[in-house]
């Protein structure tokens, strides 16, 4: 569970769009992959101040990197005055809370915090269904909360996510907003990321096609609550849905008028999108099949929009 200097843009964009403060939970430690200065770097980056009441702590859990690392609540007291703590199903790595995103939510956590980050937890869980509902619970009516999932990966996971997964929970329970992206890359937490904006509906209405992965993928998704929000509502994949899409398409058409979506592009303001995305690695099937390796990814499909890299300087050396 980290936040790489890629997930640390996209969750100081957040703030730009929407202040983080008040009470924010961690779903797991996180392993910031910055230094203080780094991290402290980043941050005025991005055009934010750095408060006079930010504090410089280390991360203290077992990591392969050579360099002394910040920690989570200390990256966050850079930028943000709220109180930072950290839940898990064990206190192996420090967290303050202790108790399974797949029970039954402890009372005391329910509507309390104004922001959640969830590092990845959801493809190590058995029942990923009761822990994205069991974090909407801890959502206060206007909380927000930051996902990322692997898609395609070779690390040991349980489970790979589509980004349809996360757009259709947060769109059929009626949240105020879903901004939903594809990244990949080669080596996750060393490489910049290509970022791809998804959308599930083209401009007249019409479903997307899934997006051809390359061997090494994840999706992000920002979600804000509602006061009106259910979290109960269980979707139907789009493909069964016998063209019952107008719930779904009522919140696709809400979330593209976000400002938020505005704010997370400008991260990539003046770069220039290439053509067609990088080449694929060849897979399996086509090497067994001797088929002739690919050249390059086919042309994205509708619906998905490459926004640029996210992620240079190389923090980590």
């Amino acid at each position: 569970m980290a936040i790489t200097r890629h997930l640390a843009e996209l969750v100081l964009a957040e703030h730009k769009h929407r202040k983080i403060s008040g009470e924010v939970l961690l779903l797991g430690r996180q392993l910031v992959l910055m230094t203080p200065d780094e991290a402290q770097a980043l941050v005025e980056k991005l055009g934010l101040p750095v408060l006079s009441t930010a504090f410089i702590d280390y991360d203290k859990t077992p990591h392969p990197y050579p360099k002394k690392l910040i920690s989570d609540a200390s990256f966050f007291s850079l930028f943000s005055d709220a109180v930072v703590k950290a839940c898990d199903v064990s206190p192996y790595e420090g967290a303050e809370i202790i108790f399974s995103l797949s029970d039954d939510v402890p009372e005391s956590l329910l509507k309390r915090f104004d922001f959640i980050y969830n590092g990845s937890v959801l493809d190590n869980v058995f029942d990923p269904a009761a822990c994205i509902r069991n974090a909407s619970k801890m959502l206060k009516p206007d909380g927000s909360v930051f996902n990322y999932e692997g898609s395609a990966h070779a690390s040991p996971a349980y489970l790979k996510f589509s980004p349809d997964w996360f757009f259709d929970y947060y769109a059929l329970n009626s949240f105020a907003d879903c901004q939903t992206y594809i990244v990949t890359y080669s080596d996750v937490h060393r490489d910049p990321w290509e970022v791809y904006q998804f959308d599930p509906f083209t401009a007249d209405g019409a479903l997307t096609m899934p997006m051809r992965l390359p061997p090494e993928a994840m999706v992000v998704a920002l979600a804000q609550n509602s006061p009106e929000a259910t979290i109960d509502r269980t979707p139907l994949q789009n493909v069964y849905r016998s063209g019952e899409h107008a719930p779904y398409l009522t919140a696709h058409e809400r979330f593209v008028t976000s400002r938020r979506r505005a704010v997370i592009a400008n991260l990539f303001k003046g770069t220039a999108p290439p053509e067609v995305p990088a080449p694929q690695r060849q897979s399996l099937w086509a090497r067994l099949m001797k088929q002739p390796p690919e050249i390059a990814a086919p042309p994205l499909p509708p619906g998905h929009t490459h926004l640029g890299t996210l992620g240079s300087p190389n923090f980590l050396g």
